[in-house]
């Protein structure tokens, strides 16, 4: 039993120095960098972060994240690694086909229902992760960089971009898209105003799948193959 208690302490001693360690880096890097890629800045008590509503301004400790999609703060040494890690796993979510904006930043679309009516200046958060400024606050959202849909919600970013993948292959194959209430203008389409379906671009053949297109696409290669074999 003493083993075991001594084997249990001495692993809670190393994973606590191995956090205390990564604390101690990403604050050597916030006192040297203000980088938008995910870096910090450190303020004194006495010293002006610039944050005009930030709750800590001049009288307290406090640390800035410093991407132009964030702003956010704290004076908790602890929210280093949980607020990068959040970070991490948001930019894998958007994988670069979103952008966010917490709602501590405007993100200057003057239509998006989710955006901050402050025009492009950032509103702070206090260090319970709350969120200050009064009745300019709405919520933290995501812009979509292909279109103009915009959403508060994760779930919502990954079933977007799969929409935008779908299309993505639906036109690498050569086809068009039509939903029922877009009329395709093709007078024998049989789907015309009835359901979705697909035109090829070349042909203007309809399928109802991306299963279909796939070989659809093989036979104009070929065609294209045997006219080039022609020539």
């Amino acid at each position: 039993m003493d083993n075991d208690d001594s084997s249990n302490n001495g692993d809670q001693m190393s994973s606590t120095t191995q956090s205390n360690t990564t604390i101690n880096r990403m604050m050597a890097t916030t006192e040297e960098s203000s980088s938008p890629n995910g870096n910090y800045l450190r303020f004194r008590f006495n010293e002006d972060c610039g944050f005009h509503t930030c709750v800590y301004r001049e009288h307290q400790t406090h640390f800035h994240c410093m991407r132009k999609d964030c702003g956010y703060s704290f004076c908790d040494k602890t929210r280093f690694v949980q607020h990068t890690a959040r970070h991490e796993r948001l930019d894998s979510l958007m994988g670069g086909d979103f952008q966010q904006f917490r709602s501590s930043v405007s993100c200057m679309q003057s239509e998006c229902p989710f955006g901050s009516t402050v025009g492009g200046n950032l509103i702070n958060n206090n260090c319970g992760g709350g969120v200050g400024g009064g009745n300019n606050m709405k919520t933290s959202h995501f812009h979509c960089l292909k279109c103009d849909y915009v959403c508060a919600d994760t779930n919502k970013v990954v079933a977007h971009r799969r929409q935008h993948a779908k299309m993505d292959n639906i036109s690498a194959a050569g086809f068009e898209k039509y939903s029922p209430s877009q009329d395709c203008q093709k007078e024998m389409c049989n789907y015309r105003l009835k359901q979705t379906h697909y035109h090829c671009l070349t042909c203007n053949y309809s399928v109802l799948g991306l299963s279909q297109m796939s070989s659809h696409k093989f036979k104009h290669q070929q065609q294209q193959q045997q006219l080039q074999s022609q020539d």
